[in-house]
């Protein structure tokens, strides 16, 4: 519970069993303080986010943003990192997921991306929340943070809208084995991460604010935004905004394969002004559950902003508290 580590004496962190809480003398705190500044993003960004198999190398996907051009003109013909190789694609396995299957057809959804592509965003935002309660699956994403491209960075994920919650466990280098649970209302807001590598075994559980300067140091966006409605709640705001201003280009570009499913894809164009994010965004909503699966946002001079992407997904799987609990005994929270 820290809120400024050069002034505070002493810092508190969960150890031993649970319920039990041990405090750590003065002269720890700088220690502390450098291990939590070093610890991977507790938050995927919300804005965009691509599906990823397991087997996805973090120098494949970094390779792949080489993809985007770069100019003044690329902005219109700036390309998205390949999706990863697929795993089998998912099937509904549970009532829940079968009542989550969209159930209009791909014609009929055709005619209203091209017709009316906001009003489609909005369907799929509907849909999500009233049908899609929750999700396990894998998460990548990628973010320019302060100027650098960051490495890609890929987790296991779990979440929950009511309430909200959030798994993550990074799978992969530079942050594998590091582990973080969001659940709204509990932990005083706060954020329960079990670091990687040597500070995980120091630090089994940490806690820390998603808003705070040391988790946002990491990724662009806080863990309280995470999850693939919010990349809508992101978005389609953004866009309104721009169609009243007569700044709006946003087309369907057709069908495309997203990590062996299929994807409806549109591309918003924005121009260099005012507080607009970004030039242009590719989005990714899933042609079964429609949700949005995968957002690419790139910068003026065609440069990759973010990718954040969801894949092998199942939906509305059953989660209960335990999945949200660091008492969870497959978790690495506890030292046993």
């Amino acid at each position: 519970m820290i809120r400024d580590w050069l002034t505070i004496r002493t810092v508190r962190f969960a150890w031993g069993p649970p319920g039990q809480r041990r405090s750590m003398p003065a002269r720890g705190v700088l220690f502390a303080a450098a291990a939590l500044a070093c610890l991977a993003p507790v938050a995927p960004a919300s804005g965009g986010a691509a599906p990823a198999s397991a087997t996805t190398t973090p120098t494949a996907a970094a390779k792949a943003t080489a993809t985007a051009p770069t100019g003044s003109s690329a902005s219109h013909d700036a390309k998205a990192p390949p999706a990863p190789d697929p795993a089998d694609p998912k099937t509904p396995e549970t009532e829940g997921a079968r009542k989550a299957v969209w159930p209009r057809s791909v014609q009929e959804m055709e005619k209203i991306a091209k017709a009316d592509p906001i009003e489609f965003l909005r369907m799929s935002l509907k849909w999500t929340d009233e049908n899609v309660t929750e999700y396990s699956g894998q998460f990548q994403k990628i973010e320019n943070i302060d100027g650098t491209l960051r490495k890609p960075e890929t987790m296991q994920i779990k979440f929950r809208a009511d309430t909200f919650s959030v798994y993550l466990k990074w799978i992969q280098e530079p942050s594998k084995g590091q582990e973080a649970i969001y659940v709204e209302g509990t932990n005083d807001g706060k954020a329960w991460v079990h670091p990687s590598g040597l500070l995980g075994v120091l630090f089994r559980k940490v806690s820390i604010d998603p808003l705070s300067k040391t988790a946002l140091k990491h990724s662009r966006r806080p863990v309280t935004m995470a999850g693939m409605a919010n990349m809508l709640r992101i978005i389609i705001p953004q866009c309104e905004a721009a169609q009243a201003s007569g700044d709006l280009k946003l087309t369907y570009e057709g069908l495309r394969d997203e990590g062996g499913r299929q994807a409806y894809v549109f591309k918003r164009v924005l121009p260099k002004k005012g507080d607009y994010p970004c030039n242009v965004c590719l989005i990714y909503i899933d042609q079964q559950y429609l949700v949005c699966v995968r957002t690419d946002a790139f910068d003026w001079s065609g440069e990759l902003i973010s990718h954040y992407s969801y894949f092998d997904l199942l939906i509305n799987p059953g989660l209960t508290d335990t999945d949200f609990d660091p008492a969870n005994g497959d978790y690495g929270f506890r030292l046993w």
